[in-house]
Parts: structure tokens; C-alpha cells; sequence
């Protein structure tokens, strides 16, 4: 939790995108007077799709999905979705990027396990494992957990809820409205994933830690630049990013919808 609210404050409070590899090129931070809106965009704070998204394909997000689905994390974010549906989503809808305890949503540390399968899912990868399992798990990581099982599971063949020109909705922060460092993260991830959703969506499928996965941060910087806004510093962090991209993802999958009637698509003169 330190180190992700750390995370915030840094991108939030300090015009370069660093790089995850050395001999990557550095992408600078760009301007259209207005900060949060990607280069080109016609709709200001309007996160529309571009009308050819970069091409990502369907062999490399099925093999990169396949090698994340190896991992213990992954088995026990995919057993607790698949026990809580319900209780998962209703989760997702009651917080947002800024849950840092139960609390915050009425259950108490002793009530958590009644609401979500935690031990019965940490039995379930212990034994097919066959290994001992502890697991630290607190708001934030639920959150987590949950958002990504959540995507994966309704999208499995990529982003194919991409629709070219279509825009996302607005945000709402149940627990958050009032937090702009909060606010300041979701508009950079939402943004990146405005950018390049196939890609943002096949670096979010790769495994943490993986040559694949600094392959697709790479491949992102070009969408990420135009994201950081003028005069802002940001270094760039696989697990942030991952985490910042996933509540993109799972934001605009839920919400996209044509564009108001008479807008112009981006690309269009």
C-alpha cells in the first residue's frame, strides 16, 4: 500500500517518460492546452478511440495470456472471481482506485471472509501446487485481484470490446471524488488506454517480471507521452503501470459508447 500511494504522489507531483530498457528511445511529455486530453483529439477530456488502433496479434495475447495464467497470484485472483461473481462486481462498483480499507464499504477485517472466498481459494492453490501458500492481501490488492480476473475472464481473445471512434465514459469515485492525486492517475491511465487499447491491453495479459511484459511497456511509451502532462516528470514502473492500466481497461470496457452525435472522429480533417 506505501509503496503504490508513494507511487501516486510521485506521478502526480513531479517531462520524461523513462524508458524500462536501456536503448529504448525516451518519449517527452506533449501539449494541446489541455492537459489530460490526448494530442489530436477533437473532444476535449473525451477519451474517443483512434480510428486505427495499433494491430496486436491474436497468437501473441493468446500466448502472453497463456504463460500469466501459470502463476499462484493469478490462480487464486481467477478462484475468488469464479466463487464471488456477484459479490466481485458489486466490489468493483462500490470503490475505485482510491479503496485503501474495507471500512471504507462497511465490513470490518473479521467480515471480509464472509463476504470473499479467501481461504477456501488459498486451499485451492495450495493444493494444486501442492505446496504451502501465504498470501497478504488488504483492499487495495482485492481491488486488484478482482479487476483483473474480471477482464481477463470477460475478454479472453484481447480487447476486442475496442470499437474505433467510440469514447469512454465519465469516471465516478464513490470513495475518491475529492482526492485529485486519485484523479491525476485514472486520467493518465485512462488516456493511455485511449492511446493504444491493444496494446495497453497486452501488456496488462503479460506475466510480471517477464521479457514480454518489457516488450509491451516499451511498445506503450509512444502512447504514454502525450498522457504526462506538461512539465510533469514520470517514471515509468512496470507494477504501477499494471495496476493503473488494469483500472483502465476494466473503465473503459465497461463504459464505452458511440460518440455524441455531430463529434468528429479523430484523423478527420
Amino acid at each position: 500500500m506505501r509503496r503504490l500511494l508513494a507511487l501516486i504522489l510521485f506521478a502526480a507531483l513531479i517531462v520524461v517518460v523513462e524508458p524500462v530498457a536501456t536503448g529504448s528511445n525516451a518519449a517527452l511529455a506533449q501539449s494541446n492546452n489541455d492537459d489530460y486530453t490526448p494530442l489530436n483529439s477533437r473532444i476535449p477530456r473525451s477519451r474517443q478511440f483512434p480510428t486505427m488502433p495499433r494491430f496486436v496479434p491474436p497468437s501473441e495475447v493468446s500466448e502472453v495470456t497463456r504463460r500469466r495464467s501459470l502463476g499462484m497470484v493469478d490462480h487464486f485472483a481467477n478462484c475468488i472471481w469464479d466463487r464471488s461473481n456477484e459479490d466481485g462486481l458489486d466490489l468493483l462498483a462500490r470503490t475505485d482506485f482510491g479503496f485503501r480499507n474495507f471500512e471504507q464499504i462497511g465490513i470490518s477485517n473479521n467480515e471480509i471472509g464472509d463476504y470473499y472466498p479467501v481461504r477456501t481459494c488459498l486451499r485451492r492453490v495450495a493444493s494444486r501446487n501442492n505446496t504451502g501458500v501465504q498470501l497478504s492481501y488488504n483492499a487495495e490488492s482485492m481491488r486488484r485481484w478482482y479487476i483483473q480476473a474480471a477482464y481477463l475472464d470477460m475478454y479472453e481473445d484481447g480487447a476486442t470490446w475496442v470499437q474505433p471512434g467510440y469514447v469512454v465514459g465519465e469516471r465516478e469515485y464513490p470513495l475518491s471524488a475529492g482526492n485529485p492525486m486519485i484523479h491525476s492517475a485514472m486520467m493518465l491511465a485512462d488516456c493511455v488506454v485511449a492511446q493504444d487499447p491493444h496494446g495497453a491491453d497486452l501488456f496488462y495479459r503479460t506475466e510480471p517480471q517477464s521479457e514480454e511484459e518489457s516488450a509491451a511497456l516499451r511498445a506503450l511509451v509512444p502512447a504514454i507521452s502525450p498522457c504526462v502532462p506538461q512539465g510533469q516528470e514520470f517514471t515509468l514502473d512496470p507494477f504501477a503501470m499494471r495496476v493503473w492500466l488494469g483500472e483502465g481497461l476494466w473503465h473503459a470496457s465497461q463504459t464505452l459508447a458511440p460518440p455524441p452525435a455531430g463529434a468528429e472522429l479523430e484523423g478527420e480533417d
